[in-house]
């Protein structure tokens, strides 16, 4: 039998079984998800605008949630899949790690998504040695998640370092909250490759003990892709592939909480990633079938809130992290098995933290916080071995201070300015203000801060202006590694962090009961970018120098919609974004930015097929054409580099879900089966790569998934 005929097949027997044990559904629950996503949308509770629960509308930031029904629905496995939704987010990948780019900027060569700071319940997660946030699927079970809050725009007044152009704060559930445990399984063919997935989530709330834990573990196959040749080159045929380019994600979490009135709440919560991956496209080894990046991250947090006086909140944090390779992990930089790379890199930290906050009435507040993080850094090196088990240095780097201390204090107030000012016609404006002061003994002294306006138009209406500045410190890895390969990245010790600052002004709101809005225009300045100095002539390896300007500005647009049976959702972003730097041939030049689109819209909606209780949700997206990397550019044209420029193409994509509602299979608890076709139509498309060839995206690809409630 043919696969394309059993995929048939599959999907005809994933109706007939929807249509068989719906007698015994609920439609009430069933319709219920549509009736609140709306609502949810703009009513919904977040906490990381201020570090305080406030309602979306009222937040002094460009925000954006998905929710825990949209995860479900859509057929999220992973959290870069939900990010990859939201207006003014790109991500790229080598099938490696995503890296997601935002407004217009990624962070290029060897950056996973390290323009953002991504945390769980407030906690950063980031692999601390080089920045870096690994968001796929080893960064946390996505049963786990209650929603995703995404903050676009500088936030470093409240969050420090890395709060750079945008902040991803994934919000946990509570056990008392989880209707039921589930245990989820999946199988994929994955450009033809046979992949699976399982997970599992349990909890429950017990006197005053609450318990959640979560576990997911999958094996994906890549194999079988392809490098995309750098126009007017030939390097690859069709016979160069990826082969056993396996990933072995798993993660684990674990959240424990004590509440009693007296005493106060107490959380402690605990997250691990094992990220296991082949990586046959990464620019030091490509196609050499024997990479093996085997990577631990993980955090432990003990966390105690108590009012100890009328209207005092106070919160008090300690966290553990860590991260290293594995012992089976290893580097080879090409197709010679006599020789290959190891490296010895890793972090312990310990955060440290305290905030206060009192409120005057439900919108006057005043917050005060002190935060501590000690990182203590095995700085990377890469060492040759060969199969003699002789261990050799690799040149350049340097040792660096280990130890990385920085001391943050931050202010924030709120307040309505009718009180403050005494002007009753201010009544419905909310004013923002916020300052930190970070000192690092490494890099010094920043100091950050934010200032924004809310104002409601009237009960469904509400327009806001920001501006605000933030930083992103250089990583140890920037600063002190040496190279894997001849050419390759070193570090540069005298790197400073990257700085912008940015205006936004944003409109929310509801047009009609089933039409919401959000729209948001914002012009950024960055200095001291940090770019990666091609080695062409100029230097004997690549080198990171803060050597360029940028300069971005956009609107980004969502609307989500419920009607009869659908909830949709539309959103376009457009962005336009000029570095400036200085060249040594040409001298200053102003180019558009390379690796983001300028253009993308990103689509969905979900159809409820009330009499067979079965979902159907199409997404797309369409991503215009990008500049591609420099690395690429300068191999397309070794003179004019700079300036001469090719572009990857524009594409389509469609993603097909469809799902069963309040199957009754087994008398523990309902049942959920779902399939899911991504590029469904299978549209050719590529990403930017660095180093001689752009990277293949994946081809139709099929998901089957049974998920168990108990």
């Amino acid at each position: 039998m043919s696969k394309k005929k059993r995929r048939l097949i599959l999907l005809f027997l994933l109706f007939a079984v929807s249509n068989s044990f719906s007698q015994e559904a609920d439609s009430v629950t069933t319709s219920s998800l549509f009736d609140l996503s709306l609502e949810d949308l703009m009513n919904v509770e977040i906490v990381s605008a201020v570090k305080q629960s406030q309602n979306i509308t009222d937040a002094p930031s460009v925000v954006s949630v998905v929710t825990e029904n949209q995860i479900k629905e859509r057929g999220y496995l992973s959290v870069d899949e939900a990010l990859n939704s939201i207006a003014g987010l790109d991500i790229i990948t080598d099938h490696y790690q995503p890296n997601m780019g935002i407004r217009g900027i990624n962070g290029g060569l060897r950056s996973w998504s390290r323009l953002l700071k991504v945390m769980i319940d407030g906690q950063s997660v980031s692999f601390r040695s080089n920045s870096d946030n690994y968001i796929d699927a080893s960064l946390i079970p996505i049963e786990a998640i209650e929603k995703i809050e995404i903050i676009r725009g500088p936030n470093s007044a409240l969050y420090g370092k890395n709060a750079f152009l945008g902040v991803v704060n994934i919000i946990t559930k509570s056990g008392s909250r989880l209707k039921n445990a589930s245990i989820s399984h999946y199988l994929a063919s994955i450009n033809e490759n046979s992949s699976f997935g399982l997970s599992t989530i349990w909890g429950g709330k017990r006197e005053h003990i609450d318990f959640l834990f979560a576990s997911s573990y999958a094996q994906i196959d890549k194999s079988g892709l392809t490098p995309y040749n750098v126009p007017g080159s030939n390097i690859y045929s069709e016979f160069d592939k990826a082969q056993d380019n396996e990933a072995n994600p798993l993660s684990t979490f674990l959240k424990l909480t004590y509440e009693k009135e007296n005493i106060g709440k107490i959380v402690f919560d605990a997250n691990q990633q094992i990220i296991n991956s082949h990586a046959e496209f990464l620019d030091w080894g490509t196609l050499t079938h024997n990479n093996n990046i085997s990577i631990f991250n993980g955090y432990e947090r003990l966390t105690y809130t108590k009012n100890f006086f009328e209207n005092f909140n106070t919160v008090f944090s300690f966290a553990h992290a860590s991260g290293k390779p594995l012992k089976h992990e290893i580097l080879d930089t090409d197709a010679d098995p006599s020789e290959w790379i190891e490296r010895d890199v890793g972090y312990t930290s310990y955060d440290l933290s305290a905030d206060v906050s009192y409120s005057f009435d439900e919108i006057n507040n005043f917050s005060v916080g002190i935060d501590y993080t000690s990182d203590i850094h095995d700085h990377q090196k890469y060492y040759t071995v060969n199969s003699a088990g002789i261990r050799t240095l690799n040149p350049g780097g340097s040792e660096g201070i280990k130890n990385f201390n920085n001391l943050g204090i931050y202010l924030q107030m709120i307040f309505n300015a009718a009180e403050f000012f005494n002007f009753s016609y201010l009544n419905d404006l909310t004013l923002t203000a916020g300052y930190r002061f970070d000192y690092h003994n490494i890099y010094g002294d920043v100091l950050t801060y934010r200032i924004a306006a809310v104002y409601g138009i009237n009960d469904k209406l509400s327009t806001k202006v920001m501006y605000g500045t933030s930083f992103n410190a250089p990583s140890p890895v920037q600063l002190y590694t040496n190279y894997i390969v001849p050419g390759g990245i070193v570090g540069n010790p005298d790197l400073q962090p990257e700085r912008a600052k940015t205006l936004e002004w944003a409109f929310i709101g509801k047009i009609i009961d089933n039409l919401n809005f959000n729209t948001s225009v914002f012009y950024t300045e960055i200095d001291n970018k940090i770019e990666y100095l091609l080695p062409y002539g100029q230097t004997s390896n690549i080198t990171a120098e803060n050597v360029s300007n940028i300069y971005s500005a956009g609107i980004e647009t969502e609307l989500n919609a419920n009607f009869y049976n659908n909830s949709a959702y539309l959103n376009y972003s457009y962005q336009k974004s000029i570095l400036e730097k200085t060249d040594p041939v040409l001298e200053k030049i102003r180019i558009n930015t390379p690796l983001y689109p300028s253009h993308m819209l990103k689509f969905g909606d979900i159809y409820h097929f009330h009499d067979y209780f079965v979902n159907i949700n199409l997404e797309g997206k369409f991503i215009s054409s990008r500049i591609a990397s420099d690395q690429n550019n300068f191999i397309y044209d070794p003179i004019n580099y700079a300036t001469n420029r090719y572009e990857l193409d524009p594409y389509f994509l469609f993603d097909l879900t469809i799902s069963s509602t309040n199957l009754q299979i087994f008398n523990q608890g309902k049942t959920k089966i779902s399939l899911k076709i991504q590029n469904l139509f299978d549209s050719n498309h590529y990403y930017p790569g660095f180093y001689n060839y752009d990277i293949s995206g994946l081809g139709r690809t099929f998901y089957f998934r049974f998920t168990q409630y108990i």
